[in-house]
């Protein structure tokens, strides 16, 4: 490339500035005017010329002195033909002749005798030597100054004054040393204090689980029988050699290392040294810095370093020693202050260090390639070696009672006698009804002391720092680090505006980012710190205590209003509680009391919640108790009637494990993630080898560091990383304006490459609830021939079933409970009556015209294992007593009596299932007279045993106005639509027929087993024939394809394909997941997850497990519980799963724009120094300031302004920094670049005008940069690279399919084209004051006015140039301008038609048919 460059420059081999003109000739040398002229000294005033007479006379006051001027005084005037010596230190004694106010002009210039040519010009001025006279450098009128001259005259060009040494002995310097010196022997001998001291260390530490599991020969606490469980069972670690615990990052996930500390005296001020000594580094650079701009002492520049070079040297030298420290820092702040601390065994620790292996989720599934696995190979041996997973956090010990504990994200570590160990607790009262109840006296006050000391109060404090210190937490990392050094170096280099210009946008950047991050934490504090005042038996007695103070064992008494601060059972009475914070459930939930039976109870398992509240929930109503005496008193004889038992409190409710979720969320990495850090190695080795450059081409001295150290700072621009955000944050507030909320940005990248979106069905394709349908009757195992839709015209008997087979209460007249119960209610047009004082009656209905009662006097809940609920009835009128089981119609089919089910039962179930309802069955058995004694003491299978299917009753699950239309527009976005439900298999694949999420011609088959050990039997979905091999139907494929057979599979069936591995060949043709458990579905999408980045939408509750561990997850749904999932919206339509899509696709391709160009900015700017220091040129400051601040930072964020497209395209935005399609946009754009450059230089080389009027820096002091831009060859650099600047920001605009068309982006344009306008105006127009700021086609006015143009005074300060301008020709300029506008259409057309257009698609296209594609295919 130099060769190149000199071969562009000159014709000759010496390369030499102005030796050769463009026909090859030597270069004559040229005229150069207005140079000033040196003092001329005489031994008398007569001496001096006529143009440099003295005053004749001075005025009254004063006298001539040695200066040749007038004082009044001539004590303190300096006579500067001394030199600054002293009189008797020359030969003669010499006067100054007055200084001569005119220039002159110097023929045939030569830098290399500039002096004595000047001189010669002058001494012809002034007549001191013939007007026709040539130059002769032995004679230029005057003697050269010396001390011991003695001539009649001699020049006053005094020799340099040598520079002042700094000698590094000064006392600042002795300092320096000594506080150094001090300090590393202080180091050294605190380090040895510390190893002598933890000699035993290894052995100290400990490993703790942070799951409780049940700890063998464990014995109940105290005399209840609670089981205590604690986390350090069960855990097999493999002992490092010496019995110490192995290090973090060899334990298994889940398994923390503990290791204890104590406070040290000498260590807390060896800390606080550190710290200093932190502050030290940055107020040194802060002082040479200053010292450079002469601030330090009195305003003389290196008033303190002495000279340029020894401040440069002090400086490098300064910076490398902060830097390597400031990095210590950085790396080692988690585990700093332990380190000044001194390990024991953890009984004696102040601080407990827990050290945690973090994984890392990687989603880089098929987009990785040699080079990033090669990387990625690397990071994770360095990872293992260095233990760079690990998390280390320091807790303090502290003493509960008898306890010593520390707390780690929110939970509770207490020190165990046996173990020696931290161990984390939880309490089992019981697992079934029956031993719940027997808990129902509550806790003495010791041990509600002794349980809360072991798990911890009940309540999750959440800190939130202030903004100072989440600011200085911000910046004290690598990114920052990088910037603050870089920054460093460009106000040492006299570019500190734009240094201020940069580190205000890093600070603005840094504040916005630190405001977001504490709004979100306050808004989890708010949720988090929950307190009220409850009353509690305590000691047998009822006391008002904070709920902070509860324990498990508690028993609290409930009322209407009250939010519940536990997860607990109602123990007596029934419960009306608003859910909708945690499953988003606007329908309130009835809970009921334990039964006396030894039921199976799991607060996890969906049979167990009609029993259950949760913390974080809101009680509505609170009703008595069938087992207290009077309904309605409230307290009976001081005792409440609605009690809860205490289960759990803290981060062991669902809502404490919410919350820790959402404070400790599970890493991610995008491939962005994993290439950018290849990225930023190729560009740190493309900076390495612009700096290498930089040091050659500058001269190998202290001075080219800095030029260097510049280039590698712009070739990997501070602002890079944040060009990544960008885009995200656009998108994220254009996804709030559509009421669709993030609170994990980087997961808008990861929506944009979504190829699999999995649905739930109810309340997210369908509407909320369902709608009656209707009832058909079973009579005398036959069906009737149509459904009945009218209720009030059944008969009596089943009237009074489907008005009391349900679990709905009526508070304050509206109705609470299962949506379908409820909506089966409604229909009846029954009533609930008021509570009466009979102990048997737990509700009383009455018909719609008042003529039937029935009372309600048993009834068992709905259970998921039974798929069923049952009531005992007793009608008011006739005395008899009713049994209903309600249920699956598979379930009541098995249930009922075999002479009451009809031959074609099943077939017409699956045919109302077919066509999209939901279907229920209701069986029925009169008792008769019964006594209610003896109904109360029927276990539920003898009430249920001997019933007649009655009924079934049908309900429609109608789909949402937007639903349809927004799964067409998945399926043109490419992406895969999936439903995953815990209704039946029947009526899913209706609805995904009738939401266009299965074609309309294809077939489904359904494949359904009992239970997972059951084998799986297919059949026709539409004509229920078994299908025996699925293979040959998959084998039959479409135009498309893909097989036209789409697979269905209940919740069963998936386990099964799940344990026989059957399941990974089957994903891609199964459209249905049905009857699915929460944990089904998160398997379901782990599963897809392995294929494709997979999506989850789904309107809360049960769904929130599968909307956390999915790549992306959006929750319909404004509840508290949504904000496990990154996505969440209260629009309730899948029309917000499109919008996700749409604008993680901008956001993505907005993301890659602003990288590639900040790249472009890079690549261009580490052309453009190199050029120019090659040329030994630098282009104006002005340019610089342009280039950093309006273009850089302004056209950044213009282009980040591209509008959303209107639809979704049918492919995804690529996310590989290092992919073809990046590569080849950004190295092309580079490479054509360069070109054009190398063009116009050489294009300024073929100007006749040009060659001999190179700019010669022989002269120059190459460290002052700003007076190295005032020549053609900088003005050429300058016009070229401001266009290519500005115009990377016109190229990536583009949207290609994710954005809108390129005008439609009006910040960009107007920017854009402003920039434009202001480049070409500059570039084409003659001079003027507003090019002079540019310092093009500038120049002094003298010389510009003798150009020809009449100009006015230009305001510009002297130019450091031979000619004094660099005004450009007229037609030159129009050439070059032409060539800039052709660089530009060629990079438009190559990003357009080349990266975007047909030629990349066909060269993609052939790479594909010649090397195959590695794209999954999924059928649509």
């Amino acid at each position: 490339m130099i060769n190149l460059l000199c071969g562009l420059k000159y014709s000759a081999p010496t390369c030499v500035a102005n030796s050769v003109d463009a026909a090859g000739n030597t270069c004559p040398l040229v005229d150069r005017s207005g140079l000033s002229c040196p003092v001329l000294c005489v031994r008398d005033f007569s001496d001096c010329p006529d143009a440099l007479q003295p005053p004749s006379k001075c005025a009254a006051d004063e006298q001539l002195c040695d200066d040749g001027a007038c004082h009044r005084s001539c004590d303190a005037v300096e006579n500067p033909c001394l030199c600054g010596l002293a009189a008797a230190d020359v030969g003669a004694t010499y006067k100054s002749c007055p200084v001569y106010a005119g220039t002159v002009t110097v023929q045939h210039y030569d830098p290399s005798v500039k002096q004595e040519q000047i001189e010669f010009a002058c001494a012809q001025e002034w007549g001191l030597v013939s007007s026709n006279a040539t130059f002769d450098r032995s004679d230029t009128g005057a003697a050269v100054w010396a001390a011991n001259e003695t001539a009649s005259a001699m020049w006053g060009d005094c020799p340099l004054a040598q520079d002042p040494e700094l000698t590094f002995t000064e006392s600042f310097c002795l300092a320096f040393y000594g506080i150094i010196g001090a300090e590393v022997v202080l180091y050294l001998l605190w380090h040895v204090y510390k190893s002598i001291r933890e000699r035993h260390a290894a052995r100290m530490r400990r490993v703790c689980s942070q799951s409780p599991t049940t700890a063998a020969g464990e014995q109940p606490l105290m005399e209840k029988d609670a089981k205590v469980q604690s986390g350090t069972s069960s855990i097999d670690i493999p002992m490092s050699i010496g019995g110490s615990v192995p290090p973090a990052s060899r334990l298994p996930s889940g398994v923390l290392l503990l290791r204890g500390f104590k406070n040290d005296v000498a260590g807390t001020l060896m800390y606080c040294l550190t710290l200093l000594s932190t502050a030290g580094w940055i107020v040194l650079l802060a002082v040479i810095v200053s010292d450079y701009y002469g601030t330090v002492r009195g305003g003389v520049a290196y008033g303190l370093l002495a000279n340029s070079n020894t401040s440069m040297a002090v400086f490098i030298f300064v910076w490398h020693l902060a830097a390597v420290w400031l990095i210590a820092m950085v790396a080692a702040k988690r585990r700093l202050r332990n380190y000044f601390r001194i390990e024991c065994a953890l009984p004696m620790a102040n601080v407990v260090q827990v050290e945690e292996r973090e994984d890392e989720v990687i989603m880089t599934q098929g987009n990785q390639n040699r080079l990033t696995e090669l990387v990625s190979s690397v990071r994770d041996a360095a990872v293992r070696r260095f233990g760079l997973d690990v998390v280390a956090e320091s807790c303090a010990a502290r003493l509960a009672g008898r306890h010593r504990y520390f707390e780690y994200r929110c939970t509770r570590y207490v020190l165990s006698d046996k173990t020696g160990s931290f161990e984390c607790h939880s309490f089992v009262l019981g697992d079934t009804h029956r031993s719940l109840l027997e808990c129902r006296d509550g806790l003495s006050t010791a041990e509600a002391q002794e349980r809360q000391a072991r798990i911890g109060e009940n309540f999750i404090g959440v800190f939130v720092p202030s903004f100072p210190v989440g600011l200085m937490q911000e910046l004290f990392s690598f990114f920052y680090l990088y910037q603050l050094m870089t920054m460093w170096v460009w106000f040492y280099f006299n570019y500190y505006k734009m240094a201020l210009v940069q580190m205000g946008v890093i600070l603005i950047s840094a504040n916005i980012k630190v405001f977001i991050r504490l709004r979100s934490e306050r808004r989890i504090k708010g949720l988090a710190e929950r307190r009220n005042r409850c009353r509690v038996r305590r000691d047998g007695a009822w006391v008002e205590l904070d709920t902070a103070e509860l324990a498990p064992g508690d028993v609290v008494a409930v009322e209407a209003g009250m939010e519940v601060m536990c997860d607990g059972c109602v123990l007596q009475g029934e419960v009306v509680a608003d859910e909708s914070s945690l499953t988003g459930e606007a329908m309130p939930v009835r809970k009921l009391p334990l039964k006396r039976d030894d039921i199976a109870y799991d607060p996890q398992s969906s049979s167990s919640k009609a029993y259950s509240v949760y913390s974080g929930t809101r009680v509505l109503q609170c009703t008595g108790s069938a087992y207290a005496g009077a309904a309605g008193a409230g307290i009976e004889g001081g005792e409440p009637q609605t009690q809860v038992l205490v289960l759990r409190t803290r981060t062991g409710t669902d809502k404490g494990k919410l919350i820790q979720r959402i404070l400790f969320p599970t890493r991610y990495s995008f491939v962005l993630d994993e290439q950018l850090r290849v990225a930023i190695l190729i560009l740190l080795a493309y900076g390495g080898v612009g700096f290498s450059l930089s040091i050659w081409l500058m001269g190998h001295d202290l001075t080219s560091w800095l030029y260097g150290t510049f280039v590698l700072s712009q070739t990997l621009p501070p602002l890079l990383p944040a060009a990544l955000v960008i885009g995200q944050s656009v998108a994220a507030d254009r996804l709030r304006r559509q009421h669709i909320y993030c609170v994990d940005l980087p997961r808008i990248l990861c929506a944009a490459k979504v190829r699999v979106f999995l649905f739930d069905k109810t309340g997210t394709l369908t509407k909320e609830g369902l709608e009656y349908y209707g009832v058909q009757q079973i009579a005398a195992g036959q069906i009737a021939g149509e459904q009945q839709q009218d209720m009030q015209q059944l008969p009596a008997h089943l009237q009074i079933g489907f008005a009391a087979c349900h679990a709905v209460a009526d508070l304050d007249g509206q109705l609470i409970g299962n949506p379908v119960d409820v909506e089966q209610f409604r229909q009846t047009g029954w009533r609930i009556q008021a509570r009466r004082g009979d102990a048997h009656s737990l509700d009383t209905l009455t018909s719609p015209d008042g003529r039937t009662t029935a009372h309600v006097v048993r009834r068992f809940e709905f259970e998921h294992a039974r798929q069923s609920m049952a009531v005992a009835v007793q009608d008011a009128g006739t005395g008899h007593v009713h049994v209903f089981v309600k249920g699956s119609f598979e379930r009541i089919g098995q249930l009922a009596r075999a002479g009451s089910v009809p031959a074609d039962y099943d077939a017409t179930a699956a045919a109302w299932a077919r066509r999209g309802c939901y279907v229920l069955a209701l069986a029925h058995r009169d008792l008769g007279a019964a006594d209610l004694g003896d109904v109360g003491r029927m276990t539920r299978a003898q009430l249920e045993a001997g019933c007649d299917l009655a009924s079934l009753l049908l309900f429609r699950n109608n789909l949402k106005e937007d639903t349809a239309q927004a799964i067409a527009e998945l399926r043109r976005g490419d992406t895969r639509t999936v439903m995953v439900t815990g209704d039946t298999a029947m009526t899913a694949v209706y609805v995904a027929r009738e939401c266009g999420m299965v074609p309309e011609n294809s077939r489904v088959l359904l494949g359904e087993s009992k239970t997972p050990a059951d084998e799986i039997q297919w059949t026709d979905a539409d004509t229920r024939e078994p299908v025996g091999d699925i293979q040959p139907c998959l084998a039959e494929l479409g135009s498309d394809g893909f097989p036209t057979t789409e697979l269905a599979v209940g919740g069963a069936a998936f386990e099964r394909l799940c344990a026989t591995g059957e399941i990974g060949a089957l994903l891609p043709s199964i459209r249905v997941f049905a009857r699915m458990t929460p944990g089904g579905k998160v398997e379901c999408a782990k599963w897809h997850m392995r294929y494709a980045v997979t999506a989850m939408c789904g309107d809360g509750g049960n769904d929130t497990g599968a909307l956390r561990a999915a790549h992306v997850g959006l929750a319909l749904s404004d509840a508290e519980a949504s904000i496990v999932s990154p996505f969440s919206s209260s629009r309730r339509s899948i029309g917000a799963c499109v919008a996700l899509l749409r604008e993680g696709r901008s956001g993505l391709a907005t993301s890659f724009s602003a990288f590639k160009f900040l790249v472009n900015y890079a690549t261009t700017m580490s052309m453009l120094e190199i050029v120019q220091f090659y040329f030994s040129v630098i282009v104006p400051q002005a340019v610089w300031i342009m280039v950093d601040s309006i273009i850089s930072v302004g056209l950044l964020l213009a282009v980040t302004q591209a509008r959303t497209a209107r639809r979704l395209a049918a492919s995804r935005p690529t996310a590989r920094l290092l992919g073809a399609h990046t590569l080849a946009s950004i190295w092309g754009q580079t490479a054509i670049n360069y070109a054009f450059l190398y063009g116009a230089m050489a294009l300024l080389f073929a100007q006749g005008w040009f060659r001999c009027h190179e700019f010669d820096s022989r002269d120059i002091d190459t460290s002052l940069w700003w007076l190295l831009g005032d020549n053609y060859e900088a003005e050429v650099i300058s016009i070229v690279c401001l266009f290519q600047f500005i115009n990377a920001a016109g190229v990536y605009n583009y949207g290609y399919r994710y954005r809108r068309a390129w005008a439609t982006n009006y910040l960009l344009v107007l920017v854009y084209a402003a920039c434009l306008a202001v480049v070409s105006a500059v570039t084409l127009a003659d001079p003027n004051r507003f090019g002079c700021l540019f310092r093009i086609n500038c120049g002094n006015t003298p010389t510009v006015r003798a150009l020809g143009y009449g100009a006015a005074s230009l305001d510009v300060s002297d130019y450091n140039s031979p000619i004094g301008h660099n005004v450009l020709p007229r037609r030159f300029r129009w050439t070059l301008w032409g060539l800039c506008v052709a660089n530009i259409a060629v990079c438009l057309a190559y990003e357009k038609l080349v990266v975007l257009g047909p030629v990349g698609r066909r060269v993609k296209a052939w790479w594909a048919a010649r090397h195959g594609d590695r794209k999954l295919r999924l059928k649509l």
